[in-house]
């Protein structure tokens, strides 16, 4: 991999927070790896990728430093079908290929959206569930 990547964030971008995950345009999915949050709206704003000698980070206009990144696995990624309403204890997230995705943690988190954009990543903490609108993420395992 090259030590600077120039591209752009794939749909909104919230900031960081514990452990947030970044689609890049590239296809490239990235995720914090070191706890630090700080709080910026844009959507899909330029985004710089680089190796500091130590770690790759991520560079986006408007945060006051870049973010400490690891590359992660892209297990899934589509769209939740019907509606969404966040994280809660029997949530059942289904993606439009029909593979469901169940909660492995207790999180509850409410964010209502119709049909929204999402991921699953083998990421930091094993498989999480990003949800474009939510910082949050969500550790998940395969229901039936």
């Amino acid at each position: 991999m090259t030590s600077d990547i120039q591209t752009r964030i794939d749909g909104e971008f919230h900031g960081c927070g514990g452990s947030s995950i970044f689609k890049l345009a590239n296809g490239q999915v990235w995720q914090q790896n070191v706890y630090r949050y700080e709080y910026r709206y844009a959507y899909q704003p330029p985004a710089r990728l680089f190796h500091d000698g130590r770690s790759y980070m991520l560079e986006v206009p408007g945060m006051s430093q870049p973010i400490p990144v690891v590359r992660v696995n892209l297990v899934e990624d589509g769209t939740i079908v019907s509606n969404f309403t966040g994280f809660f204890q029997d949530a059942r997230f289904e993606f439009q290929n029909g593979r469901i995705w169940l909660p492995a943690e207790y999180k509850y988190c409410y964010h209502y959206a119709y049909r929204p954009p999402a991921i699953i990543v083998d990421g930091v903490n094993g498989l999480e569930l990003a949800v474009e609108g939510m910082s949050e993420t969500l550790r998940v395992r395969r229901g039936n």
